[in-house]
């Protein structure tokens, strides 16, 4: 069994070259598409698909595919099973390698580091407002290209807002409250993650392994692991300490990384307006965003700097959460060429079986293996379900569903979306409301379904949404 898996399967239309990395899922290799004739990376499954492995499959898929054609996202070209039942995805090739083998020989200057920021944060803004939230940023998911751009890759085990397939994380990169939580992340957790992940471009590591380095020592992996995690839960973000990197470019860091959600960002475009006016004020220059339908520079680019005073206290942002996937799509914005130094590495494993602290918690009943640790699902109960979902149709030709709050707090609000045997795509984009009913029109069909999800005012989401089906009279 072992020695069949390890021979690369066949794929019509496909040429191996090379083995490229291996995870504890999959490994990928490097092949020669033939048409058209281009060089491609296949993520290929080490075993035969069970339904869970195959959902997962599929799930990176979609989720990249709705995305891809961001020039900061990893391209998605197809998916498919072998003649002998291994599942692959067909990715575009980032002959560059990827920021965690960049960061075990380099850095940024403060300069690269914003223009990087700004083109991943472009990336991550158009994620969120399709609803998709990535829950594992770091530098082995930040691809180089062949341009040597920075693109977001591995969204294996990303989620929508409605949580839908797949959550997870890494500990030297996750937010304070998933870590706390055990949740599978939001916008919010996203843009902390990206914070650490930039932190990480100036200093090599992120930003608690660093300056906690003697305190974690090089203890076996789950010790270190839960060490770090402590770490991060109870000890202050440590100051920078690069003396060649201004203070508004640690104030925006920071603020990023904020402990309390409601300190950070509200959204990643508004991480990438800070790093544009720091980048404008400190280098007289900034670089645009890539972002569908939005300006390519902020209104107030020319704030003073006085702006990024780190003596100021970050303010608490008290606006309600509006969905970043209710912003209208329009003109696509420009692309911009970044320069950075070009590395000659080998092809990322973008199933990220390199890195430390992975953390996975099996299902009920499942063992867990070491081996498995990088590719694990953690869920969480930390906000409850809505009960009590039922829908009929009204005299007027609507539908009407309700629900209940098990647990009502100050700035509760509902996502919901049409989905499956209602004839409507599961991955639509859904909508918010603060009443626990809606009335909506009635989908072709015999049935009508939704499903719904409790929001919290922290943007924290019930991780499983109820749904319910109302049957045409």
């Amino acid at each position: 069994m072992e020695a069949s898996r390890s021979i690369p399967p066949q794929i019509p239309g496909y040429t191996l070259i090379k083995r490229l990395g291996s995870g504890s899922e999959a490994d990928v290799y490097l092949y020669q598409q033939l048409s058209p004739a281009r060089q491609v990376a296949i993520k290929i499954s080490k075993n035969t698909l069970d339904p869970r492995a195959a959902v997962r499959f599929r799930s990176e898929a979609n989720f990249m595919g709705q995305i891809s054609t961001h020039p900061y996202i990893l391209s998605v070209y197809e998916n498919g099973v072998t003649v002998n039942g291994r599942g692959y995805t067909v990715f575009e090739y980032a002959p560059g390698g990827n920021y965690k083998t960049f960061l075990e020989h380099g850095r940024l200057t403060a300069d690269q580091m914003l223009t990087v920021g700004i083109d991943l944060a472009s990336a991550l803004f158009t994620a969120h407002r399709k609803g998709i939230i990535h829950r594992d940023i770091k530098p082995s998911n930040i691809l180089i290209n062949a341009h040597n751009m920075p693109m977001l890759a591995d969204f294996g085990i990303a989620g929508t807002v409605y949580g839908r397939p797949g959550v997870g994380f890494t500990i030297a990169w996750a937010a304070p409250e998933v870590l706390a939580q055990g949740g599978g992340g939001n916008e919010s957790s996203d843009i902390y993650s990206l914070g650490a992940t930039l932190f990480a471009m100036l200093i090599g590591q992120s930003p608690y392994e660093y300056f906690y380095a003697d305190v974690l020592g090089d203890s076996q992996r789950q010790v270190r692991a839960e060490r770090l995690k402590s770490v991060i839960l109870n000890n202050p973000l440590p100051k920078l300490n690069r003396s060649d990197v201004p203070a508004e470019v640690e104030w925006v860091l920071r603020k990023a990384l904020s402990r309390a959600p409601e300190d950070r960002y509200y959204s990643a475009l508004e991480f990438a307006r800070d790093m544009q006016r720091v980048q404008q004020a400190l280098y007289g220059r900034a670089v645009q965003t890539t972002v569908e339908g939005v300006p390519d520079y902020p209104q107030n680019m020319y704030a003073q700097t006085s702006t990024f005073d780190q003596s100021a206290p970050v303010a608490k942002q008290h606006a309600r959460w509006v969905k970043p996937l209710a912003v209208t799509v329009a003109a696509a914005a420009a692309v911009v060429v970044m320069a950075l130094a070009f590395v000659t590495v080998v092809m990322p494993n973008m199933d990220a079986a390199s890195d430390n602290s992975k953390v996975q918690v099996q299902n009920h009943g499942a063992q867990n293996h070491a081996e498995d640790d990088p590719d694990s699902a953690i869920t969480s109960g930390s906000v409850p379900s809505v009960q009590d979902l039922t829908g009929e149709y009204t005299a007027d030709s609507k539908v009407r569903f309700t629900w209940v709050n098990p647990s009502p707090k100050d700035g509760d609000s509902y996502a919901w979306s049409l989905v499956g045997d209602s004839g409507t795509d599961p991955n639509a984009q859904g909508t918010t409301t603060e009443s626990t009913s809606i009335e909506i029109d009635p989908a072709d069909g015999a049935q009508t379904c939704v499903q719904v999800s409790l929001v919290r005012a922290d943007r924290q989401m019930s991780e499983n949404p109820m749904i319910a089906c109302a049957a045409k009279p």
